[in-house]
């Protein structure tokens, strides 16, 4: 990487502007390249698209022009200044290094022995025509000469007469030549993008607005963002040219949002460059909870299953915690699996009939379902009584070790149609018969009995939701 200097004119008189053009092997757009000249202010210059940057200085004294890039390196090169006439002519540029398309004020200053010529008139030959101006205040005179062509522009300035007592020096007709190096302007850019690309509506979304000059990013520029929504926001670019905002109020549909750049530095010119980019904003899902009880219609401490499906817009939602309730009552709560159910057991429901409600009080969806509930009723019945009434036995002939007796067992309260199982030595005992509970939920069986089974009673169990039912009894012997 290198950068070649050269210095136009390289030999100059005081007084006198030169232009000092760098250019950098290989070319590096948009590359800033910093010249410094004796004390005069340092001046930053984007390279251009060929790695092309120049910059323009008023001539003081001999000395090195130094150019330097931050990629390419460095180039020097030595400006030659002769002693300046009595009287000098300058004329200064402003700004120093215009861009196409931006206007130009040209200041002529005229000196005898050093010291400012007040009521100098000047005339100005420039590619945009004549114009005439008069120095005053020992500051010159500045002449807006409007935008000047793409290139290297001759500019001449020639002390034509004077408005009060022309001074001591010969400065009648006294002109100099100089030029002014009009640069193409650098190309400004803004990207806008969104994040979530398709929110839901009610969602925040981040909108994100790059700015770049060549390529290059433009730090501290000034966005104002808008659209839909009553978004109106503005925010500065960082170090990478960057500015967001985050807005949570664009409706539904297609939302065409703008970024529009209202202040920059630099060479560039952004100033109302604008950006747009649509947002596409659905509809929030609905959410929805279904409750359902098992059984619905238990009997009184029975367990009753409560299992509550949570749906997106028909879509299962997983992870949602739901609570159970019924009045002021607390069931229980869980959390949904991938199928959206969330299920909880429970023998709390007095008797009577029970309003139960399924709650979401979290969930991770972009649907909102925190607060939907769903609610279904429960009818319980009152306490089922299974009971095992006594017995008797009468001695079988011939009494068997294992056929001793045999007696005629009997239970009151089973579940019309349900199956009783008669044990003996308790619930989990050798079984000794089964029945069938009639309508009236009356069940007997005949049990053989061994000699060992007649002073341990018997169990009869069923099967109800949730569990069994036991009740025990005796078995004595018939009189």
């Amino acid at each position: 990487m290198a950068i070649a200097l050269v210095l136009t004119p390289a030999t100059t008189v005081a007084g006198q502007t030169f232009t000092a053009t760098a250019t950098a092997t290989p070319a590096v757009a948009g590359e800033p390249i910093t010249f410094v000249y004796d004390a005069q202010p340092t001046q930053i210059v984007n390279a251009n698209a060929g790695g092309v940057a120049v910059a323009t200085f008023t001539a003081t004294t001999t000395g090195p022009v130094v150019a330097t890039g931050v990629t390419s390196g460095t180039g020097v090169a030595t400006q030659t200044v002769t002693a300046a006439p009595a009287c000098v002519i300058t004329v200064t540029p402003s700004p120093a290094n215009p861009t196409a398309g931006q206007p130009v004020t040209l200041t002529t200053t005229v000196t005898c022995n050093g010291v400012p010529v007040d009521g100098a008139v000047v005339a100005l030959t420039t590619p945009n025509g004549p114009f005439v101006g008069i120095t005053a205040g020992g500051v010159g005179a500045s002449v807006n000469v409007g935008p000047l062509p793409l290139g290297v522009s001759p500019i001449t300035a020639t002390v034509v007469g004077f408005t009060g007592v022309p001074p001591t020096c010969l400065c009648l007709n006294t002109l100099v030549t100089t030029t002014v190096t009009v640069t193409a302007a650098a190309s400004c850019a803004v990207a806008l993008t969104s994040s979530p690309a398709t929110p839901t509506t009610g969602q925040p979304v981040t909108l994100t607005a790059t700015v770049t000059c060549a390529g290059a990013p433009v730090v501290g520029a000034t966005v104002n963002f808008a659209g839909p929504g009553g978004l109106a926001a503005t925010a500065t670019t960082n170090g990478s040219g960057v500015a967001t905002t985050t807005t949570s109020t664009l409706p539904a549909g297609a939302n065409a949002v703008t970024a529009t750049v209202n202040a920059a530095g630099g060479t560039c010119t952004c100033t109302n460059v604008v950006a747009t980019a649509t947002v596409n904003v659905t509809a929030a899902g609905t959410c929805a909870v279904a409750l359902a009880a098992v059984p619905t219609n238990p009997t009184a401490g029975q367990s009753v299953t409560l299992t509550a499906t949570v749906t997106c817009s028909g879509v299962p939602v997983q992870g949602a915690q739901v609570l159970f309730s019924s009045g002021a009552t607390i069931l229980g709560s869980t959390t949904t699996t991938a199928t959206g159910q969330a299920v909880v057991t429970s023998s709390a429901l007095p008797s009577g009939t029970n309003t139960v409600t399924a709650t979401v009080i979290g969930e991770g969806t972009t649907c909102t379902c925190t607060g939907v509930a769903g609610t279904t009723t429960v009818t319980v019945g009152p306490a089922q009584t299974f009971t095992a009434h006594p017995a008797c036995y009468t001695l079988n002939f011939p009494p068997l070790p294992w056929s001793f007796a045999h007696a005629t067992l009997t239970v009151t309260g089973a579940t019309p149609g349900s199956t009783v199982t008669f044990h003996s030595d308790g619930a989990g005992g050798p079984v000794l018969c089964t029945a069938v509970a009639d309508t009236f939920g009356n069940a007997t069986c005949l049990a053989n009995l061994s000699v060992f089974q007649l002073a341990s009673g018997y169990t009869a169990t069923t099967p109800v939701p949730g569990g069994f039912l036991t009740s025990s009894s005796t078995l004595l012997p018939c009189l």
